[in-house]
């Protein structure tokens, strides 16, 4: 069974998740580099015998790329055991599963958010975002 969360349980996670989320966040942009890298050595070209000219370059490249991925990978797996998930790396957008009024639902945070404010149903997604009946909605835009 998926763990529900409270507010409050929530809301105790954030510090953490900020700093995941800032770690995935580079490790995303590490990756992007490392691919655009690699696309930029195989343009270069191919010897006669098929392999790359810069093949030795393109080894390189691949081995920190796959470095990257397996520690953004990781670092969703730790994120994944808390018992949320990460819906967006590059917004910094995180579901936590709860109930509202008896209906499943997903308590909804930004990283740029101070606490978690806002929930959605289970097939919305951020765009129906909504805020959690009884907060109110001053400090976060």
């Amino acid at each position: 069974m998926t763990r529900q969360f409270t507010l409050e349980e929530a809301n105790q996670l954030l510090p953490a998740l900020r700093e995941h989320l800032t770690r995935l966040r580079s490790l995303q942009d590490q990756a992007r580099k490392k691919y655009e890298e690699m696309r930029d050595i195989r343009e270069v070209g191919y010897r006669k015998d098929g392999n790359l000219i810069m093949l030795s370059d393109y080894q390189l490249a691949k081995k920190e790329f796959d470095q990257v991925v397996a520690e953004a990978n990781q670092l969703l797996a730790t994120i994944n055991q808390l018992g949320c998930r990460v819906t967006d790396v590059e917004i910094g957008l995180v579901d936590f599963p709860a109930e509202i009024n008896g209906q499943p639902v997903y308590l909804c945070w930004r990283v740029d958010e101070e606490s978690v404010k806002y929930y959605h149903g289970l097939e919305e997604g951020y765009a129906g975002r909504k805020l959690i009946p009884g907060i109110a909605s001053g400090q976060d835009a």
